[in-house]
């Protein structure tokens, strides 16, 4: 079980980095929902970490549809068990966690065929068992959650190079087993899943060095097994999937303080072995990926208290054994990694929150994260 518990994407919490709104309308033919129109901005690659194969799949993205096309150079070597992705907020960089290597593999982006140059050095090195890693909203810092040390690492990016060095002090100490690291849009506070302890670490964000330190209180329970949380855009919920709970717990964010609440429902109902929730850009929907039982939960987002009522059609397939999944910054398309059918879902989003089966495309061996940037 704690294998499964390992293997991390952080496609939700890439998303927090780059979160906007679409600028499209939203229509309604003859009482069906149709997708959003094409707003101006538009993804046009994709990349998807493969546990098995120790590689990065590279896509291109129609930007009409969202589907998803091998690039010319369609891998990228990683190290092994590449955990997690995180991209640089101008997509220039992307990284990925090795697990069993104890380092976070570093590449810069072509920014005309997407192709992927390991950086010199290619690689940096972690503490134990790099899991989910996250980047800030400014794009100076990167953050790693080191589950067999119990801490999270913490990295100044070279904004020329993309190259990370390790800051001072280089870790925070957190829960038992942290898997993933959620920031607010601001980058004032992060949030750390603690799976062993069911617990988030709340930290304040230091906007000049990155240093981590705690809030008072240093941390709230969650549900059983938390794995990958996610700040919705306006910055004031936070959404937790418990994986051995099966449910998704709610918290209000205090902007001032950063400290989470419990909301009045705590949680709701998901799937089985929910591992990541993802939140649509206009803050109105959110999805949860059932490992379990290979679903997405759909929720509609009540904006004034953050309270997740499921969707009129709740549910939708994925592939075999769904990990990861990431909304695209438009608000057009979402994505689901299927770990065991090896290959990834694409749904375009209706006007009400609920999504549209658009195909799949092949990816790797144990696909468990996604990540997508726009032009």
């Amino acid at each position: 079980m704690l294998v499964r518990y390992m293997q991390l994407l952080v496609l939700g919490l890439f998303a927090l980095a780059v979160t906007g709104c679409s600028s499209g309308h939203l229509t309604t033919v003859g009482g069906t929902p149709t997708p959003t129109p094409t707003p101006a901005i538009n993804p046009v690659f994709a990349y998807v970490a493969n546990v098995s194969d120790s590689t990065i799949s590279v896509y291109t993205v129609a930007g009409a549809t969202g589907a998803l096309t091998p690039a010319t150079s369609p891998l990228a070597a990683t190290g092994t068990q590449p955990n997690g992705l995180a991209v640089d907020p101008l997509g220039k960089f992307i990284y990925t966690a090795n697990r069993l290597n104890n380092t976070v593999s570093m590449y810069s982006i072509n920014a005309t065929t997407g192709a992927l140059t390991p950086n010199t050095p290619a690689t940096v090195a972690t503490g134990g068992s790099p899991q989910g890693l996250s980047m800030h909203p400014s794009g100076k810092f990167l953050y790693v959650a080191n589950t067999n040390d119990n801490t999270v690492g913490i990295y100044l990016v070279d904004a020329t190079t993309g190259n990370l060095t390790p800051a001072t002090p280089a870790t925070v100490t957190t829960g038992t087993q942290p898997l993933a690291i959620a920031f607010d849009p601001a980058g004032k506070f992060a949030y750390v899943t603690n799976s062993l302890d069911s617990t988030l670490s709340m930290f304040a964000v230091n906007a000049t060095t990155g240093a981590l330190t705690s809030l008072t209180p240093a941390t709230v329970a969650t549900r059983s097994t938390p794995f990958m949380a996610a700040v919705d855009p306006s910055g004031k919920f936070v959404y937790v999937p418990n994986d051995a709970d099966n449910s998704v717990s709610m918290f209000t964010l205090n902007a001032v303080t950063g400290v989470l609440t419990p909301n009045t429902p705590a949680f709701i109902t998901a799937g089985i072995q929910p591992t990541a929730v993802a939140v649509a850009p206009s803050g109105k929907f959110a999805y949860a990926v059932n490992q379990g039982s290979g679903t997405v939960s759909m929720y509609t987002v009540n904006t004034t208290t953050g309270i997740l009522s499921p969707a009129i059609t709740p549910t939708i397939a994925t592939g075999t054994t769904p990990f990861a999944i990431f909304v695209e910054r438009s608000g057009r398309f979402v994505y689901v990694a299927n770990e065991s059918s090896n290959n990834v879902s694409i749904y375009t989003i209706n006007t009400d929150g609920t999504l549209t089966s658009a195909g799949t495309a092949t990816a790797g061996t144990s696909p468990a994260a996604v990540a997508v940037i726009d032009r």
